[in-house]
């Protein structure tokens, strides 16, 4: 489950998953996990192509269900979303 906190992160890592590897041995107090990752990267990437008009309805709607399903709350959905 994503949180804000695993976002937090994400972010101080600028999205460089090694560079969080190397530091913090794939450990660190949010819990984030290499499959956190990944999903934040699946996430921003489809919500890319949503914001870009690039997606299909059936797709914009999965993965707002995705969203829903892997978010722990609305504050952590919307700043997935304002990550660029």
């Amino acid at each position: 489950m994503l949180t804000l906190d695993k976002l937090k992160v994400y972010l101080r890592f600028d999205g460089d998953m090694d560079g969080w590897a190397r530091t913090a041995n794939g450990h660190d107090a949010s819990g984030i996990t290499d499959a956190d990752w990944s999903l934040i990267e699946e996430l921003r990437q489809g919500l890319a192509l949503v914001a870009a008009g690039q997606a299909s309805q059936a797709f914009a709607a999965s993965l707002e269900s995705r969203l829903l399903d892997t978010t722990s709350d609305e504050t952590t959905r919307q700043a997935l979303r304002a990550l660029r």
